[in-house]
């Protein structure tokens, strides 16, 4: 590949970047912190709003099983070319209405479109960059994805005092439109790899991964952990802060962008330590677990006794840097699978992850509308009862976290 060439890739990267920030963004955002207007304007209970970020992540996760064919066969470029009319489309069409089957339809369009980007993203990274740089690569890329997590709360809920969130979310729809504009002038000067008729949808390929007893292990133990912290930065940590801690809605935004924050940057720091630990990852994945076992613990007894402090936030914050292992995990996987399944392998964790952010978003609408909620202001206000069914339900999926990982071989 001559400099040229590569140049072309680099800014098409770039863009990409921004498409991948953009789509965190959207992933967090909605329906996390909105979740009171939304009710409101829509005049409809949790379960309804829940949704908005349950089906995103249903989707999300389907598409990964796709995406890694779709890689494999027509190459990163041009499916983050597909991906990116199918985001815009869902981007643009949910701040313009009202009518709650076309919102939900629009949630799906940008979990299906948002799918093409993250193994698109990491396949064309490894091509070109060498192997001793793409670890950095990789990091630089989740961060610009957390950093979409950061601007999802603290300053979108500053930016709505000037403007509605419809306004705000309409002028990022034409944004993507003019990012995907100049993505197509560039992708039409670059010399695109031959499509690989061969590459084909295996579902051996999908067997040899799950009938390894290490994986299914593995993939259990990380979509818990996973699936736990994002479901709070995403749909119900921002609420909880308000109706249980009695934050403001300012202060709670800022919490969950602290949450953001300390996401991003620990992807990078467990990374560092466990290399100074000499790499040993499933013995970090097996402390990650007890970490998540004692926050669901601590958050349940606070609950439990009626205490509301702000430690229930700096919780949070151990949450989402205990939950930051993606650098972690996909090294087990490479020296776990045979290099034929290993991308495989990981979109199924992939698939896994958002499945289960979006089971436990889906629960968790259902969970808080069990006990009635008081209507204060004009905004439903869920109280302890149905907070301690909601995080008394993550704790015993913790203890099946913590099963999990201890029964993770250590030779890897």
């Amino acid at each position: 590949m001559n400099g040229s060439q590569k140049r072309l890739i680099l800014l098409t990267l770039l863009i990409t970047g921004l498409l991948y920030f953009i789509a965190n963004f959207q992933r967090i955002s909605v329906p996390g912190a909105i979740f009171d207007l939304l009710e409101q304007e829509l005049s409809v209970s949790a379960p309804y709003i829940a949704a908005f970020g349950a089906i995103f992540m249903y989707v999300y996760a389907v598409g990964q099983l796709i995406t890694g064919v779709l890689v494999d066969r027509y190459g990163g470029l041009r499916v983050i070319s597909c991906g990116g009319i199918i985001f815009g489309l869902g981007c643009l069409i949910f701040p313009l209405s009202s009518y709650l089957p076309l919102m939900y339809l629009s949630r799906a369009l940008m979990g299906f479109g948002c799918s093409m980007f993250y193994l698109s993203f990491v396949k064309e990274l490894k091509i070109i960059y060498s192997d001793k740089n793409y670890g950095i690569a990789l990091s630089v890329m989740f961060f610009v994805g957390y950093l979409g997590g950061i601007i999802a709360n603290a300053p979108f809920v500053a930016l709505m005092k000037y403007m509605s969130w419809r306004e705000i979310l309409i002028i990022i729809s034409v944004v993507i439109l003019i990012a995907l504009a100049v993505f197509y002038i560039l992708l039409a000067k670059i010399n695109l790899p031959d499509i690989k008729n061969e590459v084909t949808f295996k579902v051996d390929s999908f067997i040899r991964v799950l009938r390894k007893k290490h994986n299914r292990n593995l993939f259990s133990f990380a979509c818990c952990n996973f699936g736990i912290s994002y479901v709070i930065q995403t749909i119900i940590g921002k609420k909880f802060l308000e109706d249980y801690c009695q934050f403001p809605v300012s202060k709670a935004a800022f919490f969950l962008s602290i949450m953001a924050i300390v996401a991003a940057i620990f992807n990078i720091v467990n990374a560092s330590v466990c290399k100074l630990c000499h790499n040993h990852r499933v013995l970090f994945l097996k402390g990650a677990a007890i970490v998540t076992f004692l926050c669901m613990t601590a958050l349940f007894i606070m609950l439990y006794y009626d205490i509301r402090s702000a430690l229930a936030g700096i919780i949070f914050f151990i949450i989402a840097g205990n939950a930051s292992i993606s650098s972690l995990l996909i090294p087990v996987i490479q020296q776990s699978n045979t290099e034929d399944v290993s991308v495989t392998a990981v979109s199924i964790m992939n698939f896994c992850f958002f499945m289960m952010v979006g089971f436990l978003g889906t629960l968790t609408g259902f969970l808080l509308n069990i006990f009635e909620p008081q209507r204060i202001n004009g905004v439903l206000v869920y109280g302890r009862e149905s907070y301690l069914l909601l995080f008394g339900t993550f704790l015993l999926l913790s203890v099946f976290e913590l099963y999990k990982a201890l029964k993770l071989s250590n030779q890897y």
